[in-house]
């Protein structure tokens, strides 16, 4: 069986962050992808029966030259397999126990990439009154500034909240505040 653990990188060129996975140690991606933002790549299942994205262009955008696998749940087993031959299995509980720590590891963030993920968890089911759907929240675009993301039907809606970029608190009482007087309740 192979062992399969994960080493959170910044990725300069794409002003983010790469989830390396490691497979008996190494790493997989080599230098031909990058890995896909841990919260993007966290955010998929990756522990059921599908398809997943493992690795992205060194362009840093997903869609271009995409690096996916199938991951199969077979008696107690996973196996990762792709149309070049790759074979590898995991015992499951090990699989599950790798992946739960990793997402659940936040080490890895900056205070920027800490306040998206405080303001997305306020937000994450939120709605505009016209029912524009939280999409995401970034802290990188512009310094001392918080970028939130509605869509609805591929149309995106931008707001904007202020922080004093140093402390944490500052932005979730803010992003509350948000939640309270500018979006609907349902």
């Amino acid at each position: 069986m192979n062992k399969l653990s994960f080493k959170i990188l910044p990725s300069e060129e794409t002003n983010d962050h790469e989830a390396r996975i490691l497979i008996d140690g190494q790493d997989y991606l080599g230098k031909d992808y990058l890995g896909v933002d841990p919260v993007s790549f966290f955010a998929q299942t990756l522990e059921k029966n599908g398809e997943i994205l493992v690795g992205r262009c060194t362009c840093g955008v997903e869609g271009c030259c995409d690096l996916s696998l199938t991951v199969s749940d077979i008696n107690n087993t996973i196996l990762w397999t792709n149309n070049d031959g790759l074979n590898l299995s995991f015992d499951k509980s090990e699989y599950v126990a790798s992946i739960h720590q990793a997402r659940n590891d936040h080490s890895w963030e900056d205070l920027k990439r800490k306040v998206e993920r405080l303001v997305t968890n306020i937000l994450r089911d939120s709605q505009t009154k016209d029912n524009y759907k939280f999409d995401w929240a970034s802290a990188r675009i512009k310094d001392n500034q918080i970028t939130l993301s509605y869509i609805k039907n591929d149309d995106q809606k931008l707001f904007y909240i202020s922080w004093d970029g140093i402390t944490e608190d500052n932005v979730v009482i803010k992003a509350q505040k948000f939640h309270e007087e500018r979006l609907s309740s349902g």
